[in-house]
């Protein structure tokens, strides 16, 4: 099932509202000013960059935000993503993560609906008609088909 406006919408707030919290701790460390300047620019980021699909435009190596300070090191894990791919965020906890996947699913599950052909064409395809005789030519046939279908389709 897909999430409501409201449900996307509490998402982007606490993800603008953890933004500022990190920002605030960051923009703390700079002292005076920092600690506002900082939240702002937190939320204003986590409202941004909330629930928006992101597709990476090159490949990149993606590491677990704990381990920002092993960027030079040797992290615990690192996960390759090919450029084109794109990261959905899905609210952070497994019932949301099923519904995203069962939703993608859908999405490429279903097609569109073919357009229903009409009466005619429909008889048309049904009627049956007389083989093909050997010395006649395929246009001589066709008319003589359609002649027989044109005055079934009057009788109807």
């Amino acid at each position: 099932m897909a999430r409501t406006k409201k449900e996307a919408f509490i998402s982007k707030v606490e993800t603008a509202s953890i933004g500022a919290a990190g920002g605030s701790a960051i923009g703390g460390l700079f002292g005076g000013v920092g600690a506002p300047i900082g939240a702002a620019i937190g939320a204003v980021g986590g409202l941004y960059f909330g629930d928006v699909p992101m597709v990476f435009q090159e490949p990149m190596i993606c590491i677990p935000a704990r381990e920002q300070y092993l960027l030079n090191g040797s992290p615990s894990y690192m996960v390759y993503a090919h450029a084109g791919e794109s990261l959905l965020p899905t609210g952070g906890n497994v019932v949301d993560t099923a519904e995203g996947v069962a939703e993608v699913a859908a999405l490429v599950a279903s097609t569109p609906k073919r357009k229903k052909t009409n009466k005619y064409t429909r008889f048309n395809k049904r009627f049956s008609f007389r083989a093909k005789k050997p010395k006649e030519s395929s246009v001589a046939y066709m008319k003589a088909r359609n002649k027989a279908v044109s005055a079934a389709w009057r009788k109807q």
